[in-house]
């Protein structure tokens, strides 16, 4: 039996995320792994937004919730992703 972690929202399977640097010439969408981390480029490609945003809403307490692995922000893709839904549910 697989342990399960509370504290992270589920997401729905076969969510697609960001392009990875180096996927440049393939224009397949990737599949997001709930646990996966992101960093603002991803987080920022997903959401259609520039860096600079994601940074000025962190100041402000709006967007998903990122947090620092040392020095480096990093957000989960279930929690990005659960954000933007609950943004649509809250139209």
């Amino acid at each position: 039996m697989m342990a399960t972690n509370s504290n992270v929202p589920a997401v729905e399977p076969g969510i697609f995320g960001p392009r990875r640097r180096g996927d440049r010439g393939s224009r397949a969408p990737r599949l997001v792994e709930a646990q996966e981390l992101w960093d603002i480029d991803d987080v920022a490609s997903y959401l259609g937004v520039t860096k600079q945003t994601i940074y000025s809403w962190r100041t402000t307490g709006y967007g998903p919730a990122g947090f620092r692995v040392g020095k480096h922000l990093r957000w989960r893709a279930a929690t990005v992703i659960n954000w933007t839904v609950r943004l649509e549910e809250n139209r």
